[in-house]
C-alpha cells in the first residue's frame, strides 16, 4: 500500500512544472521540519536528561575542604660540613627562603649552631613550598618553623625529662652489641662506647669472651622510658686483664674530650680503622694470590669485608690530593696528612659529600662509601697508609699520643677523673634529677 502510493506521489511530481515542483518540494521540507523547530523554542518543553556524576558532583562541590595535596617529607641528620643554609640550599630552597627562615627561628633558635648528629625533617607541598621545618638538637631540643599564608612562625617543644646518671657493666660473650644487649641496653650505647676507644681498641678483632666493661652514663628519660642517652662521664674495657680507662672532661673555655686517668687525651692522630664495625678479610701482604687476576702480588694495604653502602671515615686529619678513577683501584680518594702521612680508600661506590681535590677533611668525616668498583669481586674497601713516600702496615704503626689536658686545668680534672674512677668501682645508681630542654 505505501509503496503504491509512493509510486502515485513520485507521477504527480513529474507531472509539476518546474516552477511548481521547487514550490511543492518546499512545502514537504518546512512540514516536516516545522515541529522540530518549534520544540527547539517552545517553552513548555524538557531538555534531554544527561548522565548524572554523583563523584564528580562532590569534587567539584568540596573539593576546597577534602583536598589531600601531595606532602613531601625530607628527614635526614646533620653531617660534618653541613650548615642550615647548605641543607636547604641542597634540597633546592631559594637564598630568599633560606634567608627568610633563618630570621624567623631567631626568637627560638641560632640556625649557625647545628651540630652533627642533629635531625632535621623538611615538610613540603606539591610545588616545593615550604611548610614546616623541625629541628631536634641533641634529641632533647625540638624547633618548629610552621608556614602559614605568607609568614612564617617559630616555636620550641618544651621536653622535660629525668636524667639519670647511672653505670652499665657487663662481660662480653660474643660480641660488644651482643653484651650491651644482654644487660637491657641499646645499640648505640655500643656504638658510643665504641667510639670513645676507636684509637686503641678494634672491636672487631680485639674482643676476647671473658673481657669485661663498665661505664658511667647520662639516661634521659620522658615518663619513665627511655627518651635518649647523654654523654657517657666515664668509660672502662677490661681486655684480658690490660685495662683502657676514659674520662669525659669539658674544660671551662668549652674544649671536650676523652683523656686517660693521667689527662692525655685518647684521640690520636689516626683511627685504628676507617670503618666501624668490620671485619678484615685480606691484610698486608708482599705476596697474595690476586682473586680476579689469578696470580701473587704484594697487597700492600688492608681489606676491609663490609656491605654495599657502608659509610668510609677518614683517619686522620688532612687533605684531599686525589679523588676519581683509578684504574683496578676503580673510584679512589687519597688523603694526605701531617708528619709525611698518607691514606688511600679504594673500590669505592661513590664518594662522600663535597669531596674534591683541595678539600680539608677531619678525622671520622665520611669521604666515600663501600662498594666493588674497579678489580673486585664484592663490596670491601681496599685502605692503604703511606709514611714518607712508601707503603706502610697501618694496623702496627704506632702513631704519636694525643695532647694532655692544659696545665691551668690540670686540678679541675684531676677532681673529676678521681670522682668518675671512684663510680666505676662503685655499685648502683649514682644520682638522678629532673631536667627540662629550654
Amino acid at each position: 500500500m505505501h509503496l503504491r502510493r509512493f509510486t502515485e506521489l513520485r507521477k504527480e511530481i513529474k507531472s509539476i512544472r518546474a516552477p511548481q515542483k521547487r514550490v511543492f518540494v518546499f512545502l514537504i521540507f518546512f512540514f516536516a521540519f516545522f515541529p522540530l523547530l518549534v520544540s527547539k523554542h517552545d517553552s513548555y518543553s524538557l531538555p534531554t536528561p544527561q548522565p548524572y556524576n554523583l563523584n564528580e558532583f562532590l569534587s567539584n562541590s568540596f573539593s576546597p575542604f577534602l583536598s589531600d595535596k601531595p606532602i613531601n617529607i625530607i628527614q635526614g641528620k646533620v653531617e660534618s660540613g653541613d650548615t642550615f643554609c647548605s641543607i636547604l640550599s641542597d634540597q633546592g630552597f631559594s637564598s630568599l627562603t633560606i634567608a627568610e627562615c633563618v630570621e624567623a627561628f631567631k626568637p627560638v633558635f641560632n640556625c649557625r649552631k647545628l651540630s652533627p648528629g642533629d635531625e632535621y625533617s623538611i615538610k613540603t607541598d606539591e610545588k616545593g613550598n615550604l611548610l614546616k621545618l623541625t629541628i631536634k638538637t641533641n634529641l632533647v631540643a625540638i624547633y618548629h618553623l610552621r608556614k602559614e599564608g605568607e609568614k612564617l612562625f617559630p616555636s620550641k617543644d618544651k621536653v622535660y625529662l629525668s636524667k639519670k646518671v647511672t653505670k652499665v657493666s657487663g662481660v662480653i660473650e660474643d660480641s660488644l652489641f651482643g653484651a650491651i644487649a644482654k644487660v637491657g641496653e641499646h645499640d648505640q650505647l655500643a656504638i658510643d662506647f665504641a667510639e670513645i676507644f676507636a684509637w686503641d681498641i678494634d672491636f672487631r678483632h680485639d674482643l676476647q669472651k671473658g673481657d669485661q666493661f663498665a661505664l658511667i652514663i647520662e639516661k634521659y628519660f620522658k615518663d619513665d622510658q627511655l627518651f635518649c642517652y647523654g654523654k657517657i662521664k666515664a668509660a672502662e674495657y677490661n681486655n684480658q686483664g690490660k685495662v683502657y680507662r676514659a674520662i669525659y672532661f669539658k674544660d671551662p673555655k668549652g674544649q671536650e674530650s676523652y683523656f686517660t686517668p693521667e689527662g692525655i687525651s685518647l684521640r690520636r692522630s689516626f683511627l685504628r680503622a676507617p670503618l666501624k664495625f668490620t671485619r678484615i678479610s685480606s691484610g698486608y701482604s708482599y705476596h697474595r694470590f690476586h682473586p680476579i687476576l689469578k696470580k701473587y702480588k704484594p697487597h700492600l694495604g688492608i681489606d676491609f669485608a663490609a656491605p654495599q653502602g657502608t659509610p668510609v671515615l677518614a683517619v686522620g686529619d688532612g687533605v684531599v690530593v686525589e679523588r676519581g678513577w683509578k684504574n683496578g683501584n676503580g673510584n679512589t680518594v687519597r688523603i694526605r696528612h701531617p708528619l709525611g702521612y698518607e691514606t688511600m680508600y679504594n673500590h669505592l661506590s661513590r664518594f662522600g659529600k663535597n669531596i674534591k681535590v683541595g678539600k680539608r677533611v677531619q678525622q671520622k668525616d665520611i669521604i666515600g662509601y663501600v662498594g666493588a668498583t674497579g678489580l673486585a669481586t664484592g663490596p670491601h674497601l681496599d685502605y692503604r697508609m703511606g709514611k714518607n713516600g712508601l707503603f706502610i702496615n697501618p694496623l702496627q704503626e704506632k702513631f704519636p699520643p694525643g695532647f694532655p689536658v692544659d696545665n691551668v686545668y690540670r686540678h679541675l680534672f684531676a677532681e673529676t677523673s678521681r670522682k668518675m674512677i671512684a663510680q666505676l668501682e662503685e655499685k648502683g645508681d649514682s644520682s638522678q634529677k629532673m631536667v627540662a630542654a629550654r
